[in-house]
């Protein structure tokens, strides 16, 4: 017996089938490059492996021989296992300047698919770099410097984690940072035709003379290197520095992308990342946007945020001069006019809703929660900082070292914007946006004692009026609330709650004033 398939059936399953396909493919499509990578909380699990006898000697002679004659590092070949998923045929080398200083095999690294098999990528990525984290021992500061600017829409690479191992042998905990490279360009801009400059070792952006020549010494050509035409950045250093001061601001705003400047300098000038250009001239890229003709300003390297400065004191770096531009001539010029000043007086004002304890502090926690295990499973040979040290720098403790201080990571910030506040005072400047909750005289909770097994007091700076207190577990979920609060204490009775972490937030006059974490034991 043969039997005739229902035809209307099978076309109804086929137009389901395509239809299928259709949409899984549009939103594999829509995903930009390194969605996947870097849109998770989790930490990487990556195994660099070679088969290379002296693989470990090879990639320090390769680094050394270019350092010493001032070269590009020449990749070795091996292959990379991404939680779980095989690239064979890429390209590996050391890097970094102070971070090669780095004890044991814990050296920044980077990964190019493609060096050896053209067009190779992986999650859409020809490049990823590798982080060890040097002279931070919170292994952080870098991370939320990140993840802000990238909040913010900003143009800086994304950042998160992995445990990274050779040959299967652990050597530790990484930052997993994206490169600003032509796929950067095309998520950004949605292009990547134009020219791209890094301001290394040393771009001013200060005015020699129109040889393009002139200017080799101090930027980087990273994209057209064969055309190697120089002209439109010699352009734009003539208008910023040689136009006139009636027409300096419309010169600008026509060849520069300005909003986004503003904001990569003041935040890096309010988390105090000297290491840029308003102070140190370099670590950012200009991009010729092919679709604007203007430049874009792109953040690169920002891992001595929160006040790490060779040679600073703590002291130093909390006051560091918010209206500081003696790194280079464009931040010197935008001060000298008034509505660039105020439009960047501004942004600070914006930023300080998002610097300050009660946001900080509960992502510090969160990043710490997930990264501790793979701090404390790293080799001892592998570690510039003791275990014991990494949540007593999260909090208050500052590491004097013979090259400056490593501030205490919650306590820079809180003084930090202490000082911000007060030197918006001393200008004078008001704020015609953000810092809205210091308008009140709330500066955090006070828990006592804390971890506690039964019951518990909460104690704020100022009176409570009808305020609510509400109590999340560590997954974000409200388990507890307690509202129509008056005065300065509040008693929590553990009630139902299972020992563990949780998170406090003050709510007065429908905004969070404050946030803190307690801890309940049995």
């Amino acid at each position: 017996m043969i039997c005739n398939p229902d035809k209307k059936k099978m076309k109804q399953r086929l137009i389901y089938f395509i239809t299928y396909l259709t949409v899984i493919t549009k939103i594999t499509l829509s995903q930009n490059p390194g969605d996947s990578l870097f849109n998770t909380s989790v930490v990487h699990d990556i195994n660099i492996v070679f088969s290379q006898p002296g693989w470990w000697d090879s990639l320090m002679h390769y680094k050394q021989h270019a350092d010493s004659f001032n070269l590009s590092t020449q990749p070795m070949m091996g292959d990379i296992i991404i939680d779980g998923t095989l690239i064979d045929s890429i390209g590996v080398k050391l890097k970094g300047n102070s971070s090669y200083g780095y004890p044991g095999q814990k050296k920044s690294i980077k990964i190019e698919f493609n060096e050896y098999v053209s067009g190779k990528k992986y999650d859409g990525l020809k490049t990823i770099i590798l982080n060890n984290n040097t002279l931070d021992p919170t292994m952080m500061r870098e991370k939320l410097a990140l993840d802000f600017l990238n909040k913010k829409g900003l143009a800086a690479p994304r950042c998160t984690y992995a445990k990274v191992s050779y040959n299967g042998q652990y050597v530790g905990l990484y930052k997993l940072v994206e490169s600003i490279d032509k796929t950067f360009l095309k998520t950004h801009y949605g292009n990547k035709g134009g020219n791209l400059f890094k301001g290394d070792p040393g771009g001013s952006l200060g005015w020699i003379d129109n040889n393009p020549s002139s200017y080799y010494a101090s930027y980087e050509l990273h994209t057209n290197t064969t055309a190697n035409d120089w002209s439109d950045l010699v352009n734009f250093i003539d208008k910023v520095n040689n136009t006139p001061v009636s027409e300096f601001y419309d010169t600008l705003e026509n060849n520069l992308n300005t909003n986004s400047f503003i904001g990569q300098w003041a935040a890096r000038n309010l988390f105090v990342d000297l290491d840029a250009y308003f102070h140190a001239p370099h670590n950012y890229y200009l991009y010729h946007n092919t679709a604007t003709n203007k430049f874009e300003w792109n953040t690169w390297d920002v891992s001595v945020s929160f006040g790490f400065y060779p040679f600073w004191s703590e002291d130093s770096t909390v006051n560091t001069d918010i209206l500081m531009s003696n790194g280079g001539q464009l931040t010197q010029r935008m001060l000298d006019n008034s509505t660039y000043k105020t439009q960047y007086l501004n942004t600070i004002c914006e930023y300080l809703d998002y610097f300050n304890d009660s946001v900080l502090f509960q992502q510090i926690d969160s990043i710490a929660a997930v990264i501790y295990p793979y701090f404390v499973a790293e080799p001892d040979s592998n570690q510039m900082f003791q275990e014991g040290m990494f949540y007593a720098t999260i909090d208050t403790m500052t590491i004097p070292t013979g090259i400056g201080d490593i501030p205490g990571l919650k306590r820079f910030i809180v003084n930090r914007r202490n000082n911000v506040l007060n030197q918006l005072a001393a200008i004078p400047f008001t704020c015609t946006n953000g810092i809205s909750e210091i308008k009140n005289s709330y500066r955090g909770i006070l828990v006592y004692p804390n971890p506690f097994s039964s019951e518990t007091t909460l104690r704020v700076n100022a009176d409570l009026k009808n305020a609510t207190f509400t109590i999340c577990n560590t997954l974000g979920q409200q388990v507890k609330q307690i509202t129509n609060c008056q005065g300065s204490k509040v008693k929590i009775e553990r009630g139902n709650l299972q020992s563990g972490m949780y998170y406090v937030q003050l709510i007065q006059d429908n905004k969070i004033i404050a946030t803190t974490k307690l801890v309940i034991t049995d």
